[in-house]
């Protein structure tokens, strides 16, 4: 019995278990949104929670060749390798409700295609809860990198080649948690919001 009692954790009413780590979160808009997401990647798209580290740092050198920092929210890695930046598969930034995807400082721009620029992952996703923004780093014919918007990334043994072949057969992804729900909300501030 007394172990028993030994396990359970209590929780303030501001407080959460992250779905990942374990650890005590406190629950804000961002925080709920990220647990979302996580559980988002592991039940629709397929990626294992080992696969998975949430406020990811990892170190580049830009064209002046100065070293600088980048934290994503959640960076997934290919199947069972390190946890190290050439192995990244996925990077998931997730802001507060407040910041606008144009935002200068924690926009799309500025926080998810510098992260992608800076590394070597080709996918990733920017989210405020409202607006969902998904992107891929190509190369043209000449070498040259740009980040270009799509409408969603490839899951688990999936690739964008497999999506684009697909295209209306596609395999509709089974909503994890309240993804769904938020889907609906976006089609409605969409439809709303220009009649």
């Amino acid at each position: 019995m007394a172990e028993d009692i030994k396990d359970e954790i209590v929780l303030n009413d501001d407080e959460l278990i992250c779905v990942l780590t374990g650890n005590k979160k406190k629950a804000n808009a961002k925080e709920l949104m990220l647990q979302s997401i996580i559980l988002q990647m592991n039940e629709e798209y397929g990626f294992e929670m080992s696969d998975m580290k949430r406020d990811f740092t990892f170190s580049f050198q830009d064209e002046e060749d100065k070293r600088k920092r980048v934290t994503v929210d959640l960076a997934i890695f290919r199947a069972g390798a390190t946890k190290e930046p050439e192995n990244l598969e996925r990077i998931c930034v997730v802001c507060d409700t407040k910041v606008k995807a144009a935002d200068s400082k924690k926009g799309v721009e500025s926080t998810l295609n510098y992260a992608l620029r800076a590394s070597s992952c080709d996918f990733g996703l920017w989210t405020n809860g409202d607006e969902l923004h998904f992107s891929q780093r190509i190369e043209d014919a000449v070498g040259n990198e740009k980040i270009v918007d799509i409408a969603d990334f490839p899951g688990v043994d999936e690739s964008i080649e497999d999506m684009e072949r697909r295209g209306d057969r596609s395999q509709p992804r089974k909503p994890a948690n309240d993804s769904l729900i938020r889907t609906f909300k976006r089609c409605h501030d969409y439809i709303y919001g220009n009649e």
